[in-house]
C-alpha cells in the first residue's frame, strides 16, 4: 500500500510529462503480493525509497504511436470467466427455491434467458402435424382411392352418354316370367338441378315415348326397356311383411322430385335373354346401370297442345279432374280435334302406351289398344289401371290371347285409317311436295292464317266471359266419361305397333334392321290401306 501511494506522489509531481509519455509498467503477480502482504507492513521507509529508485520508464515507441496491447491485461479481460465452482461444505436451506447456479451473474441471466413455453407454442407443432397428415391423406384419397363412379357427379337423373346407377327398391313377380322392378337413383346430386326447373327436367311427358338401356356388366350387353311413372307405396306393415306394397301412379304435380327419381320396369324373363335374366335375378338393394333417355317416338305437332293439357291420370277414377274446357277451346280457337290412335302391343310391348297415358300431358285423342298375350294375367296389376282408363273413356282395350284362338287378332277388327285432322309442318311439306309452287303457297297461307287465329289472346279471353260459352260442365271425370262414351269415335289416323319381331311382322310388316328403317307396311295393317305416313313400328 505504501508503494502505491509513493508511485501516485511521483506521478503527480511529473504531471507535464504524464500526458506525453506512454509507458509500460511491470507488475508482480497478484498471488505473490497476497503472499507477501504481511511482510510489506513491516517494510521501512528506506525500502520504499529503494523501490522508487528502481522504477524506470522505458520509451519504446514514438509519441504518436498507439499504446501496445502486449501485457496490459486486455487479453485476460476478453477471456471467458473460468471461475471454478467451489461447493459449500455446509448448506442450510432457507427457502424452497432452487439454489443459485454456478457462474450465475446478471450478464448470464440476460444472455441465457430461458424460452417461455405458452399454450400456443406447445400445441402449434402438433396442430401443424395433424393438418399436414390430414391434407396428405385427403390428396391420396382424391387422386388415387376416391375415383368417382360414372354418373355420381352428374346434374341429370339420366344421361344418354353415360350409365347412371339405380338401386332396386322393390321386386314383384307377376307370374313365372313377368316381373315389376322398382328402381331409385343411387345418387342425389341431380335433385338440386331438378328443383330449379322441374317442368323442364321432368322426364314424364305424354307427348313422346322414351326408353332406357340397361347394361349387363358381365358381358357388356345392353337392352332397351320402357320405364313407367309408377312406384310402390310402402309402410311399416309392408316392411314387416304383413301387407304387400301398393302400386301407385306417380304424380309430378304432387310428388317432390318425382319420388326421388323412382320408376318401374315391366320385364319378361327369357331363358336365353342375358339382360332379362340379369335384371330379374337382382334382389332388393342391388344395383342396375341405366343410360338414356332415348326418344323412340314423338307425336305429331298439334296447336291444341300449346293451349290445353288433359288432366293427369291418378290411381282412382274418382280423383281424376274433368276436362271441361276442351270443347270450348276447340270451338273458340277454331281448332280441330287431335287424331285418335290405334296401339297394337304384345307382351311387355304395352309399356310404351302406358307411359304415355300415365305421364303428365297425356295424349288428347282416344286410344284403342289391341293387346296380345299368351294367356290372361300376364300384366298383373296393370290391368286394373287399364280398367280405370276405360272407365274414364280415354282408352278402349281389346285382349287377344294365344290360349284362346277365338280372340286372336284378325284384319276384321282393324279399321282403315282416316285423314288427319291437322297437318303438321312436316306433314305439310310431304303433302305439298307434288303441287305447283303457287298451289303450295296457297295451302301454306291457309295453314298460317289458322295458326294465327288460334294463338290470338282475344279468343282465349273469351273462354271466361260467360258460363253458356263454356259448354257443358261436369263435376267429376266419371260423369264426363258417361256422357262422352255414348258418342261415336272417329277412326284412328295414326297407328303404333310394339312387340316381338314376329308380332310386328304379322301386324305391320318387318322392320328393316339392316338400314335401321321402318320398312314397308304390310301384314294386317297393309290389308287395310295403312302406309308409312300413319304407321310407326317401335
Amino acid at each position: 500500500m505504501l508503494m502505491n501511494r509513493s508511485i501516485q506522489t511521483i506521478l503527480l509531481r511529473r504531471g507535464p510529462c504524464r500526458s506525453h509519455l506512454r509507458f509500460n509498467s511491470t507488475k508482480k503477480n497478484n498471488t505473490e503480493q497476497e503472499n507477501n502482504g504481511d511482510n510489506d507492513k513491516s517494510v521501512s521507509k528506506r525500502d520504499d525509497d529503494t523501490h522508487i529508485q528502481q522504477f524506470k520508464i522505458k520509451q519504446t515507441t514514438s509519441k504518436s504511436a498507439p499504446a501496445p496491447m502486449g501485457s496490459n491485461g486486455v487479453e485476460q479481460l476478453l477471456r471467458k470467466n473460468n471461475k471454478p465452482y467451489i461447493p459449500k461444505f455446509k448448506h442450510q436451506r432457507v427457502t424452497f427455491e432452487y439454489p443459485e447456479l454456478p457462474n450465475e451473474d446478471q450478464y448470464n441471466n440476460l444472455s441465457n434467458k430461458p424460452k417461455r413455453i405458452s399454450r400456443w407454442t406447445r400445441y402449434i407443432p402438433k396442430i401443424l402435424t395433424v393438418v399436414g397428415v390430414a391434407w396428405a391423406a385427403y390428396t391420396i384419397k382424391v387422386w388415387y382411392w376416391d375415383d368417382p363412379e360414372e354418373g355420381q357427379d352428374s346434374n341429370e337423373l339420366l344421361d344418354p352418354n353415360e350409365f347412371h346407377k339405380f338401386i332396386v327398391t322393390h321386386k314383384e313377380q307377376i307370374d313365372d316370367d313377368h316381373y315389376m322392378i322398382e328402381l331409385k337413383s343411387k345418387y342425389d346430386r341431380w335433385e338440386y338441378s331438378f328443383a330449379t326447373n322441374p317442368d323442364k327436367k321432368c322426364l314424364w311427358d305424354g307427348d313422346r315415348i322414351w326408353s332406357v338401356e340397361v347394361k349387363q356388366p358381365d358381358i357388356n350387353v345392353v337392352r332397351s326397356y320402357t320405364p313407367l311413372p309408377m312406384y310402390y307405396m310402402k309402410s311399416e306393415y309392408t316392411r314387416s311383411g304383413e301387407k304387400k306394397p301398393l302400386l301407385r301412379i306417380l304424380n309430378p304435380e304432387a310428388d317432390d322430385l318425382d319420388k326421388n327419381g323412382t320408376m318401374c320396369l315391366y320385364v319378361k324373363r327369357y331363358k336365353q335373354g342375358e339382360v332379362s335374366r340379369y335384371i330379374t335375378d337382382r334382389e332388393i338393394g342391388d344395383e342396375l346401370e341405366l343410360r338414356g333417355p332415348t326418344i323412340e317416338y314423338k307425336f305429331p305437332y298439334h296447336p291444341l297442345k300449346k293451349i290445353h293439357q288433359r288432366p293427369i291420370f291418378k290411381d282412382l277414377p274418382s280423383k281424376v279432374e274433368p276436362d271441361n274446357l276442351i270443347e270450348s277451346i276447340k270451338r273458340d280457337s277454331d281448332l280441330p280435334a287431335v287424331d285418335n290412335l290405334d296401339f297394337f302391343a304384345a307382351g311387355t310391348g304395352i309399356a310404351p302406351i302406358l307411359q304415355v297415358l300415365f305421364s303428365k300431358n297425356p295424349y288428347l285423342g282416344h286410344v284403342t289398344i289391341h293387346y296380345s298375350a299368351q294367356k290372361p294375367g300376364e300384366i298383373g296389376i296393370l290391368s286394373r289401371f287399364l280398367l280405370f282408363l276405360n272407365k274414364l273413356d280415354r282408352v278402349s282395350i281389346h285382349y287377344h290371347y294365344d290360349s284362346d284362338p277365338s280372340t286372336m287378332l284378325t284384319s276384321k277388327e282393324i279399321q282403315p285409317p282416316s285423314k288427319p285432322n291437322y297437318y303438321s309442318p312436316k306433314k305439310l311439306d310431304e303433302a305439298t311436295a307434288n303441287l305447283s309452287p303457287q298451289e303450295a303457297l296457297n295451302v301454306r297461307m291457309q295453314v298460317m292464317q289458322q295458326n294465327e287465329a288460334s294463338m290470338k289472346s282475344e279468343k282465349v279471353k273469351k273462354l271466361v266471359q260467360s258460363s253458356s260459352e263454356r259448354g257443358e260442365r261436369y263435376e267429376t271425370a266419371l260423369e264426363q266419361a258417361i256422357a262422352t262414351a255414348s258418342r261415336p269415335k272417329t277412326p284412328a289416323a295414326l297407328a303404333i305397333v310394339c312387340g316381338p319381331d314376329g308380332y310386328v311382322e304379322h301386324v305391320s310388316g318387318a322392320k328393316d334392321l339392316v338400314h335401321k328403317a321402318q320398312g314397308p307396311v304390310t301384314g294386317l295393317l297393309g290389308e287395310k290401306k295403312w302406309d308409312n305416313s300413319n304407321v310407326y313400328k317401335l
